[in-house]
């Protein structure tokens, strides 16, 4: 058998050389970068607030906020007028034929009065007493309304409870 290649060793074509991966050290060089320059930058932050010689969890640490007789009032009437949107809207549903929308009315009424109180940071503790107590009271009625009948003595105690509170409301907000 005759073949044309020459005798001899088979050709093979130069293939480049490979070259030997470098390790990849400059993410960690970065890294540690940023750590000295963040350590560094709380070490100086640390050292330049003034020394407390009295912990914030210590007793007597607790400043009370006061606030002007303007301030109070004002966030007395913004109480006050919300409360008188939500006793009306509760005194309207209340006495229509949809239990349903009454219901609403409870919960939209009790959820108004504790966004007021969140909102009135300058309101007295009397204030906010009152109304959170006629918002948890709204609540607990429009709870036992769910399960109970209106003549039951259970629904009437919480119904007296919410007239009750209403009442106080009236007199902090001066309503007659």
């Amino acid at each position: 058998m005759t073949t044309n290649q020459p005798p001899g060793p088979q050709w093979t074509p130069p293939h480049p050389a490979q070259i030997a991966p470098r390790p990849r050290s400059w993410p960690v060089v970065a890294l540690a970068t940023v750590a000295a320059v963040l350590g560094a930058a709380a070490l100086i932050v640390a050292l330049m607030r003034p020394a407390n010689s009295n912990p914030a969890g210590a007793p007597g640490t607790t400043i009370t906020p006061t606030y002007t007789a303007a301030g109070v009032a004002g966030a007395r009437q913004k109480l006050c007028d919300v409360y008188k949107l939500a006793a009306r809207q509760i005194q309207i549903q209340t006495n229509g034929d949809n239990p349903a929308l009454a219901s609403h009315a409870a919960v939209n009424g009790a959820l108004m009065l504790e966004q007021a109180v969140d909102a009135g940071v300058a309101l007295s503790p009397s204030d906010r007493a009152a109304a959170l107590a006629l918002a948890k009271a709204y609540a607990n009625t429009n709870a036992l309304g769910s399960y109970l009948h209106r003549d039951d003595p259970v629904y009437q105690a919480a119904v007296d409870d919410v007239l009750a509170k209403d009442a106080d409301m009236k007199a902090q907000c001066g309503a007659g």
